[in-house]
């Protein structure tokens, strides 16, 4: 996937089309799995999930989170897929 700003991917996670291609290029197909599963349980598309759930964290997360999240993105060659994969990964986990 090519280098992309992570509002610009948020932004296009409501495509439900962007927003299953993101979650395969996240290379973590038992997060996509589980994504898909609380999406169906929301009963929304994945796209509105994914998005959803990355716009509620940057609402409302806290300085330890955004912590955890900058690591990831620090550590990754693409880091708007290591947002969106460690974002997503804490909302299933706490589903």
């Amino acid at each position: 996937m090519r280098d992309i700003m992570l509002g610009d991917l948020i932004a296009q996670l409501n495509d439900p089309g962007v927003a299953e291609t993101t979650l395969i290029d996240c290379g973590d197909i038992v997060l996509l799995t589980q994504a898909r599963s609380a999406a169906d349980h929301a009963g929304v598309p994945l796209g509105d999930y994914a998005a959803g759930v990355v716009r509620r964290f940057m609402d409302g997360a806290d300085d330890d989170a955004w912590v955890q999240l900058i690591g990831a993105m620090n550590r990754s060659d693409e880091p708007g897929l290591a947002a969106i994969r460690t974002i997503l990964s804490h909302a299933v986990a706490s589903h």
